[in-house]
């Protein structure tokens, strides 16, 4: 759609009133009450760790049972349960009683430090703590730092005083789920999704009954979305909210991972063979190098989706040649925000889906991934980081974002009232990502500003200098930091993982960056080879701890 005063919108009309007012957790059960024949005993969600499974059937009586036995313990309206749990199919069945009470929830990495739970506990005011084995005894150490009374929930066999246990809410009879719970489906919080902390402490941000419901029935007619799903996705992401009852909207089984495991993801693949796969960026330039590729039998496969990141032009080129069958899905969302673009929007055929790219007009001959049509109810616009004036086609600047399911703002400590600082005054986020659209309205992620670095004078993207790399056949995965120095401001250093038996050297690569790209962007910090790139919270590159490693070679060293 052509942009309006440099506003994009969607190509798909939707209109906000037709969706019903009511709770997340009544919206549920209403579609599967509707769509009973069809989902018969059809799994909703599958913990493919532990094989536990939740059908579609149980989940009205089963939630209302646990949501029962909340109330017995006092759990009440806009109440928060604070979880911190490996367990990612009877999880939702919680969270659906907690909504059932117009409760919230708000998970929590499970490797975090005593002292930031005993935070995010303090700032959410949580009564009431979710853990399981692994868990339960950095929780119970944490609690132990907040200043009131924590009834604690478990998953499986764990021995707290005074606990209560999923199992025994599931065994509730149900008769103190309450007749009635006032609600304001636009102002009561359902979820507190963590930011992924790339800047610092995770920021919890606030989204309503109304955020979830809208964000999740954009998409009627846009059938991919009702394939079984496989995410390795953590349980306390954004990303599994929505997609909680967007399986339900759809129709879909839902396969979660918990984390990503190399040794046993293409084992899950022909395990439960899932017609769509969500890959983040690490995972998808893994998989389409490895040797399993081929040997693996892939074809269950219709879409592979990525997100959290945006994917390099070269795996995407050897995705959609080694798997011919598959349409390429580059979503862009925020936990701010939830769904902004999503490349399966509008009417393009299978082959542009596949691999969509254009040539930036700007930049020469850079390929860029599309990350495809705005959603419906969303507005985006593109301005120039420096003056903030509003920018065209293929003109790259900072991303704002006006939406109606834009986050109430940041949980904050010592105030009720939510903080809406990267919200500007006329109701646009700064999303602190640059892109640009093209002349056909698709949207092309191109890197953070918070990543962008100083090389003299000159502005560097470590994105630009991976996407070369990642051309290079002995390069498996990589990531790119700007280092500090006295007198170039930074140094860009390049942290690779061989492809097995790449032979690749420091020198050849660096000469491999110089050939290709000028020399302000040019390997002057080095290249260190890795077995693994370090993880953040929310499964994305870890640029600050490759900075920091670097950083620590640098002192070691003498420099």
């Amino acid at each position: 759609m052509s942009p309006q005063n440099g506003i994009y919108t969607s190509p798909i009309h939707f209109d906000p009133s037709t969706i019903e007012n009511c709770l997340v957790s009544d919206f549920i059960f209403k579609i599967i009450r509707k769509n009973r024949d069809q989902l018969k005993d059809k799994e909703w969600m599958i913990d493919a760790n532990t094989g536990a499974k939740v059908l579609f059937k149980d989940v009205e009586v089963d939630s209302k049972r646990i949501a029962s036995g909340l109330a017995r313990l006092g759990f009440k309206k806009q109440d928060v349960l604070f979880y911190v749990t490996y367990e990612t199919a009877v999880l939702y069945l919680v969270h659906v009683g907690v909504w059932s009470l117009n409760g919230a929830v708000r998970g929590c990495y499970q490797k975090e430090s005593i002292e930031e739970y005993a935070r995010q506990i303090i700032e959410t005011k949580a009564n009431f703590v979710l853990v399981d084995e692994k868990t339960a005894d950095i929780l119970a150490q944490a609690i132990k730092l907040v200043d009131w009374p924590i009834k604690v929930i478990t998953f499986g066999d764990v021995d707290l005083p005074g606990s209560s246990s999923v199992k025994t809410l599931l065994e509730d009879d149900g008769s103190a789920y309450p007749a009635k719970v006032e609600f304001d489906w636009k102002e009561d919080v359902a979820c507190i999704p963590n930011s992924s902390g790339s800047t610092g402490l995770p920021k919890g941000a606030l989204h309503t009954h109304f955020n979830l419901i809208l964000t999740t029935s954009l998409f009627p007619g846009i059938k991919e979305f009702s394939l079984t799903f496989m995410t390795p996705m953590s349980n306390h992401a954004v990303g599994c909210h929505i997609f909680a009852v967007h399986s339900v909207v759809h129709g879909c089984t839902l396969i979660h991972l918990g984390t990503f495991e190399k040794e046993k993801y293409f084992d899950y693949i022909e395990k439960f063979k899932p017609e769509n796969v969500l890959m983040y960026p690490f995972v998808a330039t893994w998989f389409a190098r490895s040797d399993k590729l081929n040997s693996s039998d892939l074809s269950c496969i219709k879409v592979i989706s990525v997100a959290g990141s945006v994917l390099d032009p070269t795996t995407a080129e050897l995705l959609a040649a080694k798997l011919p069958q598959i349409k390429f899905n580059q979503v862009y969302g925020m936990t701010e925000l939830l769904n902004i673009t999503c490349t399966l929007i509008g009417e393009e055929t299978d082959e542009e889906n596949k691999c969509r790219k254009i040539v930036c007009i700007e930049n020469g001959d850079e390929l860029c991934v599309s990350s495809g049509k705005i959603a419906p109810t969303v507005q985006v616009k593109i301005v120039d980081v420096s003056s903030g004036e509003c920018l065209g086609p293929c003109k790259r600047g900072q991303i704002l974002v006006k939406s109606l399911t834009t986050m109430k703002g940041y949980l904050t400590n010592n105030s009720d009232s939510p903080s809406q600082s990267a919200i500007d005054a006329d109701g646009w986020l700064h999303t602190g990502d640059i892109g640009f659209f093209d002349d056909k309205g698709n949207l092309y992620i191109k890197e953070r500003v918070s990543i962008l670095f100083k090389y003299f004078m000159f502005i560097v993207s470590p994105t630009e200098i991976e996407v070369v790399l990642q051309k290079h056949p002995d390069v498996m995965q990589v990531g790119v930091v700007g280092v500090p120095h006295p007198e170039s401001t930074s140094l860009a250093t390049a942290f690779v993982v061989r492809k097995p038996g790449g032979k690749c050297t420091e020198q050849e690569l660096c000469q491999y960056v110089a050939e290709k790209l000028p020399s302000y962007k040019h390997l002057h910090g080095g290249v260190k080879f890795i077995d693994k790139l370090p993880e953040s919270r929310g499964n994305k590159l870890d640029r600050a701890a490759l900075k920091n490693y670097a950083i620590e070679e640098y002192k070691y060293n003498g420099n």
